[in-house]
Parts: C-alpha cells; structure tokens; sequence
C-alpha cells in the first residue's frame, strides 16, 4: 500500500517525486519503489523527518518503525497511517503529541482512481484542508468518525477484491459463451469501468439495475438466476464479514 500511495502522489503531481523520501526494513523494497517512482530511498530516520510522514507497515512493526521515527518528526508534521487497527489513540500513546491522520486507502490509488477514508486528530483546520487536497489527488476522500473505520475497510479496502471476484466469474461465463478469454476480459473491463462512470453521480444501483432490465429480456432473465442464488446478499454478508475482521486487528 505504502507503494501504491507513492505511485499515486506522483502521478497526480510529477513534481512531487523530487522530495519524496522512501525507506523499508527491506532496502530492495525501498528501492524498487524510488525507481517506480522517481523518489529517494533513504534510511527510515531520514524519512521521518518530513513534513508529512506515511506509515504503511503491519500492524505488528508499527512499534518499531515509530521508535525510529518518532525522535525525529519536525515540529508541526504529519503522521499519515494506513495501518490496519491502530487507532488514533493507541498511535497517539506511541507516537506523542505529532498531529495525527488514520487513513484506509484502496489499491486503486496507485492509479488516481482509488478511495481514502479519513480520520484526523490534532491537525490544524488549514493543514487539514491542505492534508485532503493532497489526497485527493488519489481519488475520493471521504471523512468519517473513526467508529466507522472497520465498516469502510469492509465496503472501500476489501471491495476491490469483491469485485474481481465477480469479474472473473462475468469473464468465465462469456468464455462458456462462446468468447475468446482476451475478448471476454475486454469486455468485462469496459462493462466494469462504464458502470462505476454510471453511478458515479450518485445514482441509485437498483435505479441503474431496472434501467437495463426490459420486461422479458436477457438482463431480467440473468438477473434472476443472480438473485435465485442470492449473490445480492452473499456480497452484503462478505462486507459485513470483511468489517468484523478489520475491527479484530
């Protein structure tokens, strides 16, 4: 994520990569990430005296990686989260009085098309409002009480794998069809990609769905098989399951 985050900043503003600092306990790491981006891979220390600082690791090295850090955060910087799990609280306990942002980004980010939940604590109303411009050069942000956060890693972090489930099984059923793999994956990648620009005024899904569906066509007659195996609620039980994982870690 940590990546993708990268890519995504840069390619929202080229210009960006000439300060972009990137450091991993993995060095190689660091420095696949600095030749994709154009950034710097340097020593954890020297990453963490910038302005704004990202935490993306496991849950279980975030300890470690803010006992290096933490020393040398400049006064009025940001820590930036995307660890799954720590809340602003248990990262204000190990990270002192530095102005706080917990973040559950999608992959999707690394192509500007992506979505950042958001939650603050103890950044200023300006840096803040300079915070979400920044990452709206990711996608959406969208700000919410840090008590929804599981609920949008189940819907936002783990829809993307939701949904490419259901693209594999929309490609397999045009390859039964009778389609090539190549042809039925373009497909299905436009249809992907023209319904999110459908919904993405805010339309209402089931609006769309009745849209499409002509009295005795082939949408309804497809559509019934789908709701004959209950795949509607199958995918609102994976949400709801994804959301009581990510409030266990």
């Amino acid at each position: 994520m940590g990546s993708a985050l990268a890519a995504g900043l840069v390619r929202a503003e080229p210009a960006r990569a000439a300060s972009l600092l990137l450091a991993d306990a993995v060095p190689e790491t660091a420095e696949r990430a600095a030749r994709e981006t154009g950034g710097r891979a340097v020593p954890a220390a020297e990453a963490g005296s910038a302005d704004l600082v990202v935490l993306a690791v496991k849950p279980k090295d975030v300890e470690a990686a803010l006992a290096v850090v933490r020393p040398v955060l400049p006064h009025g910087a940001v820590l930036l989260s995307v660890v799954a799990g720590w809340t602003l609280e248990r990262l204000a306990a190990h990270a002192g009085g530095v102005a706080l942002a917990r973040t559950m980004p999608n992959l999707a980010v690394r192509h500007g098309a992506g979505l950042v939940v958001l939650a603050t604590r103890g950044i200023p109303a300006e840096v803040e409002a300079q915070l979400e411009e920044l990452l709206r050069g990711l996608g959406a942000v969208v700000a919410l009480p840090e008590t929804h956060f599981a609920a949008a890693t189940g819907l936002a972090g783990c829809g993307p794998g939701f949904l490419a489930l259901v693209a594999e099984g929309l490609e397999d059923g045009g390859v039964a069809a009778g389609l090539a793999r190549a042809d039925a994956r373009e497909i299905v990648q436009a249809v992907l990609a023209g319904t999110a620009a459908l919904l993405a005024d805010g339309g209402d899904p089931a609006g769309l769905r009745q849209q499409v569906s002509s009295p005795g066509g082939a949408t309804i007659e497809g559509i019934g098989v789908l709701e004959r195996g209950a795949v509607r609620a199958h995918l609102a039980d994976a949400v709801r399951a994804a959301a009581r994982r990510a409030a266990e870690l």
